[in-house]
């Protein structure tokens, strides 16, 4: 994952952020200091989403692919639902018609799935900005398909939520690893008491994770 450096024309909360975490008595604190300010929520994203389900397709479609493969599914489904991603464009679609993109089998089926509880109202998209990451989180791995780390990234990049940890991500693992220099890889359990010191600004702090790792 890329790390976007804003520089002298970071917003208050990326200067805030920079402010906060480079003041720390904490390793990644001289990091957070040589790189300055940056935008934590930059997903770098090859294509434009407008809406969570187009989001979770694209996340969803290239899981384990490459770039290229993955862009070339998405942008097949979308040629295939009639040129953009809808609920009620998914939940017509037969299976058949997904896997012809190039879908897998349980990746067909998580998209399907999100379809249908945003159609049914069950996951009410439209009231994600009034609810606790809690809330989100606990809403979103209730579809079957999408586990902890997919709906904290969605979190982090799509809500623009500035303090989501992913612990189980392996990149964020690697990287605590290689700056406290330790002997083996830490556990997603002590990576999440790892992160508290980094409060409120956690989604800044995965990111500098994930710029320090590259």
């Amino acid at each position: 994952m890329t790390m976007t450096r804003t520089g002298k024309s970071a917003t208050r909360e990326q200067r805030a952020a920079a402010e906060y975490l480079g003041s720390l008595d904490d390793p990644l604190a001289r990091w957070v200091q040589a790189a300055g300010p940056i935008d934590a929520y930059d997903a770098h994203l090859p294509v434009t989403v407008g809406d969570p389900l187009e989001w979770f397709s694209f996340a969803v479609t290239s899981r384990q692919l490459s770039r290229a493969s993955g862009l070339a599914i998405y942008h097949r489904l979308v040629a295939r639902l009639g040129g953009a991603i809808t609920a009620e464009r998914v939940i017509s679609a037969d299976e058949q018609t997904l896997r012809d993109v190039g879908l897998s089998h349980q990746k067909a089926w998580t998209i399907r799935a999100l379809g249908e509880r945003i159609h049914d109202g069950e996951l009410e998209i439209d009231n994600l900005a009034t609810m606790s990451d809690a809330e989100i989180l606990t809403s979103l791995v209730a579809v079957p398909g999408i586990g902890r780390s997919s709906a904290q990234r969605f979190m982090l990049h799509y809500l623009r939520r500035p303090d989501i940890f992913p612990a189980d991500d392996l990149a964020v693992r690697e990287a605590i690893t290689a700056l406290d220099q330790l002997d083996r890889k830490i556990t997603p359990k002590a990576a999440e008491q790892r992160s508290e010191p980094w409060r409120p600004y956690r989604s800044y702090a995965t990111s500098y994770l994930w710029g320090y790792l590259r």
